[in-house]
């Protein structure tokens, strides 16, 4: 008998779309409770902040996605377990509270003393508490010992409810301390790791920004050396013996 009581909002690049349409952002699973929409939504926006190009940039992009969903995700189970924890005490203080309104019907059920008056009282019951002391107590077709509402009165007086939980104590005991410090610390690796991947992020586009200028100067001696390469010494003998020739003349 007891146990029976117990009972991604910006607008979307066309190469955005390619990548999200070849399936670039798309290597992590979807949960239950979990839309793809929502995972797109997140790459949009990641795509569209960082404008990735290369394979490079595009992989670093790809993992911070992944990163972020699952900080999000992360959030959702904290918030998922203590909806959980309040729905159980939420049943858990229902359960009490059947327990104490049947205990609270033993007196009357000890006074019916025929079949009749038992039969009274239950009709102004609901049917849950009707099944629930019939199933427990039922009426024998004859009473040889004790009577059927004293017999009820027994079974009734057996229950032991427990204080209901409100105020602080639901709040108590929903909150669970040591999962809400998992959680912290799992979100700080998280977000160690997106901190790691936009700074890598930061450093490859810093690094084509500088590269080919470097290119550029570099082309440039090139082309020096290799016009100096070109001029043999007899050369350059000739060309300064005619300038100074030139200069006495002058």
């Amino acid at each position: 008998m007891s146990e029976e009581i117990d009972a991604a909002r910006p607008k979307k690049r066309a190469k955005k779309k390619n990548a999200l349409k070849h399936g670039v952002y798309s290597r992590d699973i979807m949960l239950p409770g979990e839309s793809f929409r929502g995972y797109e939504a997140l790459a949009a926006e990641l795509d569209d902040e960082w404008v990735p190009e290369g394979p490079t940039e595009r992989s670093l992009v790809e993992r911070l996605v992944g990163l972020y969903w699952r900080k999000q995700r992360l959030d959702r189970y904290e918030n998922a377990k203590l909806k959980q924890r309040a729905e159980e005490i939420h049943e858990r203080n229902e359960a009490n509270r059947h327990r104490q309104n049947l205990k609270n019907l033993a007196p009357e059920f000890n006074d019916a003393k025929s079949v009749e008056a038992v039969e009274e009282i239950l009709s102004r019951l609901s049917p849950f508490y009707n099944e629930i002391i019939t199933d427990a107590v039922p009426r024998a077709e004859s009473q040889d010992t004790t009577p059927w509402g004293p017999a009820i009165a027994a079974d009734l007086s057996t229950f032991e409810p427990k204080d209901q939980l409100e105020g602080p104590a639901k709040f108590i005991a929903i909150l669970d301390p040591d999962l809400v410090e998992i959680n912290m610390a799992r979100s700080d690796r998280i977000d160690e790791a997106i901190d790691r991947t936009i700074k890598r992020l930061m450093q490859v586009k810093t690094a084509k920004q500088i590269f080919p200028k470097m290119r550029r100067n570099a082309d440039a001696d090139l082309k020096l050396i290799k016009v100096l390469a070109l001029t043999s010494p007899g050369e350059q003998a000739n060309e300064n013996e005619q300038g100074v020739g030139n200069a006495r003349q002058s």
